[in-house]
């Protein structure tokens, strides 16, 4: 009974995210968000689950301020804020 109170009582600190994690090759966070677990990157890209599946969302609109971010130039490697504010 004493090692289930002290786990519960520990088990808190092991979960807390660093702001220098690295998932996937990016650096960032783990972050909880309305009860559940997303990754934010330093450039801003989001790690999140969508349905019953995982992938990176860029916080682009959608709409013709997404699509022209989407139809930027190649090599345009900035993040959609970066290019909002360029644009």
């Amino acid at each position: 009974m004493f090692v289930l109170i002290c786990s519960l009582v520990i088990a808190p600190s092991l979960l807390r995210a660093d702001s220098n994690d690295w998932y996937q090759g990016r650096k960032g966070q783990w972050v909880q968000h309305q009860n559940a677990w997303q990754f934010r990157d330093s450039g801003g890209n989001i790690y999140r689950q969508h349905g019953k599946s995982w992938g990176w969302y860029n916080g682009r609109r959608h709409g013709a301020a997404g699509d022209a971010y989407h139809d930027r130039a190649p090599g345009d490697n900035q993040t959609y804020n970066q290019y909002q504010n360029t644009h």
